[in-house]
Order: C-alpha cells, then structure tokens, then sequence
C-alpha cells in the first residue's frame, strides 16, 4: 500500500511536470484561433509535441525511482497514466473542453507515452 501511495504521489509529479512541458513546448505557437475549430487543433498540436519529453519524462522517473522488476514497472505505467488522466478529465470538465480533449489523437499519443516509459525502461535493464 506504500507503494502505490508513493507511485500517486510521483504521478502528480509527472503530471505537474508534463503541464510545464506543455507549456514550453507551446510557447513559440502563441494562442489557439478565434474559430470553433482553433482550439482542437491546438491542442492535439500539443499533445503530439509533449508526448514524446512525457516518454522520457517518465523514463527518468523510473530511473530515478529504481524499479526493481518488471511488475512495479507495469504498475508505476498504470498508476502514472490513471492519474495523469485523471487530472486531465477534471481540466476537460472544469474548462468545459471535453471534445477537443478526449477528441484529439494527440492526448491519446501523450497517454501512450506516460504509459510506456517505465515499461521501456524495463525493457532496456531487463529486469524480471
């Protein structure tokens, strides 16, 4: 039970971590349009360019967190990738941008990417 209250703990981490990712990426873009459509295309647009920083992101977290084996690995992706949506779900329904959100195939890339880091990092140590 510790443990999956660390690994939700650092997953706020991450979360707090791939929002200044985001916004880094973002800034040469400057604001969505004026249009209806202005704000889905920004977004996806920002979710595919921090999907891959989330990946190493999340590489790194499971260095720095030293997973043992590959079953904390799986877990840490789970948890990492649930609280990272669930943030993002509270963002799209406090905003009210639950379309252009969960519309885009960028945010769908950038879980993908949140959930494959620690397994990657499996992989590349082959751990058991």
């Amino acid at each position: 039970m510790k443990a999956i209250i660390k690994d939700v703990l650092s997953g706020l981490l991450i979360f707090v971590l791939i929002m200044v990712l985001e916004f880094a990426v973002t800034l040469p873009f400057g604001e969505p349009g004026g249009e209806s459509g202005g704000l889905a295309v920004y977004l996806n647009r920002e979710f595919l360019l921090t999907a891959i920083p989330a990946a190493i992101l999340t590489y790194m977290a499971a260095m720095v967190t030293k997973v043992p084996t590959i079953v904390s690995a799986y877990r840490k992706s789970i948890i990492w990738t649930t609280v990272v949506l669930g943030f993002y779900s509270i963002i799209a329904v406090g905003n009210d941008n639950v379309g252009p959100i969960f519309g885009s195939y960028g945010f769908y890339l950038l879980l993908l990417g949140v959930f494959l880091g620690p397994i990657l990092y499996s992989k590349f140590k082959r751990l058991t």
